[in-house]
């Protein structure tokens, strides 16, 4: 078994292990939490085996505890674009359900089949989402982004590449879910739902001096994403975000809830 060039897309699921001690550790809705991690964790399998959109035949995906590796064999891949995209609906879906995820999109050298995956485009795409990534983001490499750009002929990214593959404060091209968040999901409702989300998880994370690097990059994003839809959130966000803040965005979610729900009585 020879290796092949394939793309390979490494993500980590961020604080699962933390996550699984605590459960084991006390007992305070430890049922609930253990439901909702095998929840997610099927959500995961659902979504790389019942995704209706047409992928490359020679797409594997592995996931075990709290990594996901997918890959393709770069002679036979078909639509790198919505390979690509297919991980940004993952990240909505992730966000969505309370968890976070970090990762690396690369090139590499690998043997990948239902039963087996191993070789030193694994090991780079480790490294690369370890070391490289360190926030709750998924990076791609400059490489590939060449790529995307020759499937468009010009010196823009393909149409459905373009809002939300971005370039970050360190130079590194990520896929990026609040700059057309609402433009790629059914309805206002799910928007909010996945704003709520992201208030909890920012409200967990504030209060963990240990991942404070990650909770202000996902700070950061989440108040420039906020400030920018004054249509919908009346309230203003600085640096600064507070968990009162946070609860005011809850509140207005609530409240235009109930006013989407009166309107179909």
């Amino acid at each position: 078994m020879d290796y092949e060039d394939r793309l390979i897309i490494y993500i980590d699921i961020l604080g699962f292990s933390s996550f699984i001690n605590y459960t084991s550790e006390t007992r305070v809705n430890s049922p609930n939490k253990i439901l909702r991690i095998n929840n997610f964790l099927n959500l995961i399998k659902k979504f790389f085996t019942i995704n209706d959109i047409t992928l490359s035949k020679t797409r594997q995906v592995t996931s075990f505890s709290d990594l996901i590796v997918i890959s393709i064999n770069l002679n036979e891949i078909e639509n790198i674009d919505l390979e690509i995209k297919d991980i940004f609906f993952l990240l909505l879906t992730s966000y969505l359900n309370g968890f976070l995820l970090r990762g690396a999109i690369t090139y590499g050298k690998l043997i990948h089949t239902e039963n087996t995956i191993f070789g030193p485009g694994l090991i780079n795409a480790y490294e690369k989402e370890r070391t490289i990534a360190k926030y709750p983001r998924v990076i791609i490499d400059d490489v590939i982004i060449s790529d995307l750009l020759d499937l468009e002929k010009m010196s823009k990214l393909p149409q459905n590449c373009r809002d939300f593959i971005l370039r970050d404060f360190d130079g590194l091209f990520y896929i990026d879910i609040f700059n057309s968040i609402r433009e790629n999901v059914d309805n206002l409702w799910e928007y909010l739902q996945i704003i709520r989300s992201i208030c909890n998880i920012l409200i967990n994370m504030m209060e963990n001096p240990l991942i404070k690097e990650k909770y202000t990059w996902l700070k950061d994003k989440f108040v420039f994403h906020i400030n920018e839809q004054k249509q919908i959130f009346k309230h203003s966000l600085d640096n600064n975000l507070t968990k009162d803040d946070l609860e005011v965005i809850k509140m207005m979610i609530y409240e235009i809830d109930q006013k989407e729900a009166k309107k179909m009585l």
